[in-house]
């Protein structure tokens, strides 16, 4: 099911590749997760679930839950799935800036020095991979450098700097 035909109230994954994946890899996990999707089960009962993947790096799997909840095993089962394509998407101390339909992917010491130079400013937009709702991930994906978990080690740097 497509993504966009879910509730916003679903409840939604943010997986992160700690690269750009490849064509190829677009292509396989977009296999991979459609052949999931569709027979995602819980406690035998069917979860009405999709994906989509954005900026080259980012898969967004949600469940309305509403219909059926995932169980802690069902949520498993897609940790699981894509760790087994040998693409880190577990890696939380990156940002994924947006650039077109792609993604900068960088370090929080990248980030600090970028920020240092201007490269990177408080209003520099960044992907809120801490979306709970498709809702949210729809409305504040996207969201300025100083709404993100990284806004306090660039305060510190300031602060330090003065």
């Amino acid at each position: 099911m497509l993504i966009s035909n879910l509730p916003g109230s679903s409840r939604v994954w943010v997986f992160a590749a700690n690269r750009l994946l490849t064509e190829s890899e677009i292509h396989d996990i977009t296999f991979l997760m459609r052949s999931f999707t569709e027979q995602w089960k819980s406690h035998g009962s069917e979860l009405t679930a999709g994906f989509e993947i954005m900026h080259e790096s980012i898969v967004l799997v949600a469940v309305d839950e509403s219909k059926e909840a995932p169980s802690g095993c069902s949520i498993d089962k897609v940790f699981r799935l894509l760790s087994q394509t040998n693409i880190d998407f577990f890696q939380r101390m990156l940002l994924w800036i947006p650039f077109c339909n792609s993604s900068k992917i960088i370090t929080q010491e990248q980030a600090i020095s970028q920020f240092k130079i201007g490269e990177l400013t408080n209003d520099s937009l960044v992907i809120n991979t801490l979306v709970e709702t498709l809702d949210q991930a729809r409305n504040q994906l996207y969201i300025p450098i100083s709404e993100s978990w990284i806004n306090q080690k660039l305060e510190r740097y300031s602060q330090y700097e003065r």
